[in-house]
């Protein structure tokens, strides 16, 4: 791939890349990569641009239109056999299509390159069909063939190479007719027909070169009888009719096999016919293993139902070796890291349960389903943020006090004025957040922030990120580190070189404790958590959390412990106490999670925080250095 091409694709995959990560992808210098930039520009301008701002590059796109033509042409124009990759597809769609074995220097000839780098792309080439069982054999004077099952070569054209394998479009689109035909049908949606065309092209093809597919392995016996198969039949029926060629048993088996592993209907009952598989256990294992290890209880969400019926389709994929393509899904990981770390529970409980590995793809697939859990309770549960802005200086102060506020937090606060007669307990008991405009005494159980100079809005901002995990406010709503705003000089911990992850859990809790910051027992039920759960998010990184019994306020505190790059150990210890509040400790735990993941992927910067020795050194790393949502 050109790297005007791979810039557009690493863009277009997150929000943004950091210039330096985006260099390294490419091999490239930083010189090199803005050079590139320019060339990008020109050929997107104006329907988008690339902007650098902080050291990210992002993707900006005004006409969405010009800029899918503009994105056509350039991706159209990358086709090139300078790209290992496209010489790779070439010649396993030359073996794959041919009835006898092909030459060396046949293939350089077709794609005009010497006979050595086609003997070097041959090596890259073995390395990769090994991992789907497959080989590439024969002597240099005779030629070369592709050996292994016919199912296994089928499944691996159409994973890697079938775009180079068979170019021929109009046979697709008439393929991709027929597909769309049966699929409404049988009650699916023509979303699915071009990915069944394509099965259906591989089947024809293979048909005609007399390449049968005589039976499937006993491993995909049980796929007959259902009603995957039922429309495979009909399916390879059209196909055969349309095309005059004859489709076996072993072609039926193997057309059912999109059917059987594709994305879950949205349909319920098109869905249950078609899903084979009964997850219903699998699914409160997930769950059970996301709130013991995360303490998120996922429980009771409107899309459970959904998720049951994504399992038992990933279920069906990993059980007959199909696979997801997730090129448009992006970078999710960084994009919704406490989903993922869900995604990255629940696939160890499935393989643990299939006894099979699960694929990259399918943990983002699955992370897409837990971010759509935690966004629509915090949907449901969203409450606006009530504050009291209690004027003691005036009305015209407390007015200006308010717009203030108003710039900060989200549109949906409401703000309310009170002078200090009317500020009663019972009046602030509704309260989220007070404010005072003087320095008088407040009584009420809400945080309470003092304003003296009403026009300072980065001091007023501060004050309410410092009581930001006990507001209401969902993580997108919240501006800097929710760590550093949180966190103040009593409840941070520069710990000995060389503490362990268990002996900071004990050294940070029991001190909280003696001074008188965490509620008694917290130490014990902490150390003991951090035993039994999965605690340590990583090597560097470690996250123990529990609820608290007693206290409503949140504790926070973070541990720093000094390390050398290459020196192995913990780094970094966020240690979290959320109140046992129904429909705020969750929100409360998402929060922080959501920052601590995204800390954990940048090893730079925490080599820069283990090296500190004070909260205020803490906090200026991270002011410094934003972790972007």
């Amino acid at each position: 791939m050109r790297r005007s091409a791979h810039i557009l694709t690493e863009l277009e995959a997150a929000r943004s890349v950091a210039a330096e990560d985006l260099a390294r992808t490419l091999g490239v210098s930083r010189r090199t990569l803005a050079s590139e930039l320019i060339t990008l520009q020109a050929a997107v301008s104006p329907a988008a641009t690339v902007t650098l701002v902080d050291g990210r590059y992002r993707l900006l796109v005004a006409d969405p239109a010009g800029y899918r033509a503009a994105r056509r042409q350039l991706m159209a124009a990358d086709v090139s056999f300078n790209d290992p990759g496209a010489r790779a597809s070439f010649i396993v769609g030359r073996l794959f299509t041919s009835l006898v074995p092909v030459r060396i220097d046949e293939l350089a000839t077709a794609m005009s390159v010497g006979r050595t780098t086609v003997v070097a792309d041959l090596t890259r080439l073995r390395s990769l069909l090994k991992e789907s069982d497959l080989e590439i054999e024969g002597r240099t004077n005779v030629g070369l063939v592709l050996e292994g099952p016919e199912l296994l070569q089928r499944l691996h054209v159409l994973r890697y190479h079938f775009a180079a394998t068979f170019p021929d479009e109009e046979q697709l689109r008439a393929v991709r007719a027929l597909a769309t035909d049966v699929a409404s049908q049988a009650g699916l949606s023509s979303s699915k027909a071009f990915e069944l065309a394509r099965w259906g092209v591989v089947a024809l093809n293979r048909a005609r070169l007399g390449c049968r597919l005589e039976a499937l392995p006993d491993t995909y016996r049980s796929v007959e009888g259902t009603p995957a198969h039922d429309f495979a039949q009909r399916f390879a029926a059209a196909i055969a009719s349309r095309f005059d060629v004859h489709l076996g048993r072993g072609d039926v088996g193997f057309l059912a096999l999109p059917v059987i592993g594709m994305r879950a209907p949205d349909d319920v009952t098109v869905a249950e016919r078609y899903a084979h598989s009964d997850v219903a256990g699998l699914v409160e294992e997930i769950l059970a293993a996301v709130d013991a290890e995360m303490a998120i209880n996922l429980e009771g969400s409107a899309f459970l139902g959904e998720f049951a019926r994504h399992v038992s389709f990933m279920v069906n994929r990993m059980r007959y070796r199909i696979w997801v393509d997730d090129s448009a899904m992006g970078d999710i990981s960084h994009e919704y890291p406490v989903a993922y770390r869900m995604a990255t529970v629940a696939s160890r409980v499935i393989s643990e349960r299939m006894g099979l590995p699960v694929e990259s793809a399918e943990v983002g697939y699955l992370a897409t389903y837990f971010q759509v859990f935690l966004a629509s309770r915090d949907a449901a549960e969203a409450q606006p943020l009530r504050v009291t802005v209690v004027a003691g200086a005036g009305r015209i102060a407390a007015e200006l006090v308010r717009l203030q506020i108003a710039k900060i937090l989200p549109d949906s606060a409401r703000i309310q004025v009170l002078t200090p007669a009317e500020a009663s307990p019972a009046a602030l008991s509704d309260a989220d957040l007070v404010v005072a405009t003087d320095g008088s005494a407040v009584d009420c159980a809400a945080p309470v922030i003092h304003v003296t100079h009403v026009l300072d809005r980065l001091a007023l901002e501060t004050q309410i990120r410092k009581v930001r995990l006990r507001l209401p406010i969902t993580p997108g709503d919240s501006k800097g580190s929710v760590l550093a705003g949180a966190l103040d000089s009593r409840h941070f911990f520069a710990l000995p070189p060389g503490t362990s992850f268990a002996e900071g859990i004990e050294y940070m809790s029991r001190q909280l404790e003696a001074r008188h910051l965490a509620e008694p027992g917290f130490s014990d039920r902490i150390v003991a958590r951090g035993a039994e759960r999965r605690m340590q998010l990583d090597e560097w990184v470690g996250f123990p959390h529990i609820t608290l019994e007693s206290t409503a306020d949140v504790l926070l505190a973070v541990g720093v412990v000094p390390s050398e790059l290459d020196e192995p150990g913990i780094r970094i210890i966020v240690m979290l106490g959320v109140p046992a509040v129904v429909g705020r400790s969750d929100d409360i735990l998402v929060a922080v999670y959501d920052e601590v993941l995204r800390l954990g992927g940048r090893h730079d910067l925490i080599d820069q925080l283990c090296r500190v020795t004070t909260y205020e050194e803490f906090f200026y790393v991270m002011e410094t250095n934003p972790l972007g949502h």
